[in-house]
């Protein structure tokens, strides 16, 4: 095995990566989505920033994804709003974001949404695919090999809406991985902007969602975006 072989084993992660669209939809009400109608425990709302209406951006069943990284193997499905104005300025789960991560399955149902509640322009039913996914070049968590350059080798990072693999970094690894959080964040997936339902974060920008690994902080959601 030559080198750049060994390099590229070192740093290979599996991802499941979401086809929006394209197929013919099962039209279940747990199925992944963008833009659809989410499902939520009996008793809980849709959630509201500043007194309107969060934006439903995605629902994620993680018992379809054919790879779940260890970080969220105890997690069933997530659901995904921002405010409508989208500029997310907020990097702690509950302001103008709110992630809800269920550990189970049961007892979900459909949240219907309020009559003044912000949409995609259309929604569309998801499915799974498993991927290698490689790190970009200045990714934390890259493996480097004792005698062997790096520096002029670019894996090919899987830039679009996935679990697990490595994140995208546009502008600069994601503010955890530089600044200290008594949470201790760790990257779990990201969120693209995905055209078959014009959503966009800025300027061809991806959000990243990481999850607190510390104890006592494993409930915990943290969010960067980077466009640019």
């Amino acid at each position: 095995m030559s080198s750049l072989e060994e390099y590229k084993l070192a740093n290979t992660r599996k991802a499941s990566i979401l086809q929006v669209g394209g197929f013919r939809p099962t039209g279940h009400f747990l199925a992944s989505h963008f833009g659809q109608t989410p499902v939520a425990l009996p008793g809980e709302e849709w959630p509201v920033f500043q007194k309107r209406p969060m934006l439903c951006i995605c629902q994620l069943n993680l018992t379809a994804a054919p790879f779940v990284p260890e970080s969220l193997k105890d997690i069933a499905l997530i659901t995904f709003f921002v405010d409508a104005e989208m500029i997310l300025r907020e990097e702690s789960n509950g302001g103008d974001w709110c992630l809800r991560a269920y550990k189970t399955l049961d007892k979900l149902t459909q949240l219907a949404a309020p009559n003044e509640a912000p949409k995609l322009q259309r929604g569309f039913e998801c499915r799974w695919e498993v991927r290698e996914d490689y790190p970009v070049y200045d990714d934390p968590d890259v493996v480097e090999l004792d005698g062997f350059d790096s520096s002029d080798i670019h894996l090919d990072n899987v830039h679009c809406t996935k679990v697990g693999g490595y994140a995208s970094n546009i502008q600069s690894e994601p503010w955890w991985s530089y600044r200290h959080h008594p949470a201790v964040p760790r990257y779990c997936f990201q969120i693209d902007g995905e055209d078959k339902v014009n959503l966009r974060w800025g300027d061809c920008g991806t959000v990243y969602l990481a999850r607190g690994t510390a104890p006592g902080f494993e409930d915990d959601w943290f969010l960067d975006w980077q466009c640019y």
